[in-house]
């Protein structure tokens, strides 16, 4: 077993016996154990997978999602299939032709029951919010499904995902699927209904599909001694996630340690618009993150001036809660502090065609528009979450505000990165 690697579970019932025999993506041996796989929220007898067209199976059962025969009572049950899909799913994992959103439900094997209405889930579609909604107490509802919100005009683009991942990661083949990057299907747990216990992640690392991440007090944000969660919507003494009083980072998955695993790389994107202004990085790309204490400010370097600023108007100061002990000197942000994984709106105007993700809610504040074409997102509002100054009018932060960026395109001299 490698060093940090989990110890798996691989007995598996007598009517999961015929997955062991596929081998990659989105089935892997070993994954629908007894125990793993009853557990997680897609094998569970009650809220587990459910397609209404399989009448003859309860809950949980493979036949939901996996056809060893395609056929029930001499019948294909639909949605049909005009041939044969990979890892026997009743549909293909993934239409790899369509390069951008926006998505149909036939695009992506995850939506046709992580999709509110009109899906095959019996008693309807999943419903799933945006992580400022589940976790972050936001109550504006964008979108109310996976689907939606990848259709939203800020998203995770999954032909981007599946051949990352397919270049990067061992366990990924060409026909996976790109949800599968990032969650083990036969893992993954119910955490929108318990937001504040990661013990039930949906999320699985690249480089550890077989585990889930976050589960282990190892792999909560609390491993930063710099961490503090953001605010919860509404509120100035409880916290993310879930709306909390303990705001150590023990109730937050390490979602840098998971991010990471991808975007510690240089991305390739294929959205036009999406690549990094950062002009050290190559063409096309996004910029590789570096959240140690040599990379950005926002991880774990060290604080070039203390939260009251360096007394210039430019500077400004940071705000509650990360003006006092035990980040007051420094401190570390998760990646979803700030952005939305699945999708979220668009930053209008300012010459941008993407937000990169940005939630729409941080820490208490919800984001604005700054006025006639740009109605959506506004940078410094958003920047205003936790600072106190734009010297850089209404969408010009990212301008010099960026992953990694230090004296490019900005006056300077700074001592170090501007973010």
């Amino acid at each position: 077993m490698k060093s940090g690697m989990k110890e798996r579970t691989r007995a598996a019932p007598a009517h999961c016996f015929f997955i062991l025999f596929f081998s990659q993506g989105f089935l892997l041996p070993g994954q629908a154990g007894a125990g793993p796989y009853t557990q997680s929220a897609h094998g569970n007898d009650t809220g587990g997978v459910n397609r209404s067209t399989v009448s003859n199976y309860s809950a949980g059962n493979c036949a939901h999602c996996h056809e060893q025969h395609a056929s029930i009572d001499g019948e294909e049950p639909s949605p049909a299939s005009a041939s044969a899909s990979p890892f026997a799913l009743f549909s293909d994992n993934f239409n790899n032709t369509v390069q951008a959103g926006p998505y149909v439900m036939a695009d992506n094997f995850c939506f046709y029951c992580h999709i509110n209405a009109g899906g095959v889930q019996s008693g309807g579609g999943v419903t799933n919010y945006q992580y400022a909604i589940t976790y972050g107490g936001y109550t504006t509802n964008s979108v109310t499904d996976i689907l939606g919100a990848f259709n939203l005009s800020s998203y995770h683009n999954l032909y981007d995902i599946q051949n990352f991942a397919e270049s990067k990661f061992s366990f990924f083949k060409e026909t996976s699927n790109p949800c599968v990057a990032c969650h083990n299907p036969h893992l993954a747990k119910n955490h929108q209904d318990n937001p504040s216990d990661p013990a039930y992640s949906t999320i699985s690392k690249p480089t550890d599909h077989e585990a889930v991440w976050g589960d282990g007090a190892n792999e909560r944000m609390s491993a930063y001694t710099s961490y503090r969660p953001p605010f919860y919507y509404g509120s100035t003494t409880t916290y993310e996630p879930g709306g909390v009083a303990l705001h150590d980072g023990s109730q937050t998955t390490d979602y840098n340690a998971f991010c990471l695993d991808c975007h510690q790389y240089e991305v390739p994107v294929s959205t036009p618009g999406l690549a990094s202004m950062n002009p050290n990085t190559t063409a096309g790309h996004l910029t590789a993150i570096n959240w140690s204490a040599s990379g950005d400010m926002h991880g774990q370097r060290a604080r070039i001036y203390d939260v009251g600023g360096r007394g210039s108007a430019c500077w400004g100061t940071i705000i509650a809660p990360y003006d006092a002990a035990p980040v007051k000197s420094n401190y570390v942000l998760s990646c979803l502090d700030c952005h939305d994984p699945h999708g979220t709106v668009l930053v209008s105007g300012g010459g941008r065609p993407s937000s990169y993700l940005l939630r729409k809610e941080v820490n208490n504040n919800k984001v604005d528009g700054c006025g006639p074409g740009a109605q959506d997102f506004c940078e410094s509002d958003f920047c205003f979450s936790c600072h106190t100054n734009s010297h850089a009018g209404p969408q010009g932060c990212i301008v010099c505000h960026y992953h990694s960026g230090a004296n490019k395109n900005c006056a300077g001299p700074w001592v170090g990165p501007t973010f």
